[in-house]
């Protein structure tokens, strides 16, 4: 057995996540604003929930996302590519003094079918989603959870029987945030050794 003493406390009264890299999705949430305009706001603490097709991220009500969604009950979720870091950085721009966030119009983007959103334009996975409900309190955060009514993949992050999984992402990389303040590109993998007989 290994010596527990040999782990580094964590002082709680910190930020324990800021003291560590950790791997997440980066997607952009999309909603309206009250005015018309739509909105584009990365987020890492972001995932599918279960198996079926429901989506899940934190939000806060200091943001304009959380009331947008709450509003409105619709959002989208783009993700993006490596390629378009900067673009997906620039989402993140401080609104002005008049709380708009015009940065997000020089964005490129495509409307959703579905729903009334936008996505980030070229991104390799799009999702349409409907409030289901906002659970919980995680401090000042709450679970915002969307059910997925539409969904689009670009063809080249489709999974293939003729191409070789290590192939397709290799070919066609993702983008990962390393929580707090890195990403990474992730264009090697190799096949998780399941256990015989494994069964989800």
């Amino acid at each position: 057995m290994s010596n527990p003493n040999k782990m580094v406390p964590l002082e709680l009264t910190d930020q324990i996540w800021n003291r560590l890299f950790t791997v997440h999705s980066l997607v952009v949430i999309g909603s309206r604003e009250d005015n018309g305009d739509y909105n584009l706001a990365p987020k890492h603490m972001a995932m599918p929930l279960g198996f079926e097709n429901y989506f899940g991220f934190m939000g806060t009500s200091r943001k304009s996302t959380y009331h947008n969604i709450k509003r409105e009950g619709v959002f989208t979720v783009s993700y993006p590519r490596p390629s378009q870091l900067i673009v997906t950085s620039l989402a993140a721009s401080p609104r002005e003094d008049d709380h708009t966030k015009p940065i997000v119009k020089k964005l490129p983007t495509s409307l959703a079918r579905e729903i009334d959103g936008e996505f980030l334009d070229h991104s390799y996975l799009q999702l349409e989603c409907k409030l289901d409900q906002i659970l919980g309190q995680f401090g000042e955060w709450e679970l915002i959870v969307g059910e997925v009514v539409a969904a689009y993949a670009h063809p080249d992050a489709v999974r293939k029987k003729s191409v070789d999984d290590n192939d397709l992402i290799f070919d066609a990389p993702l983008l990962a945030y390393l929580h707090p303040d890195r990403y990474a590109i992730v264009n090697r993998s190799q096949a998780f050794p399941l256990p015989k007989n494994f069964k989800r």
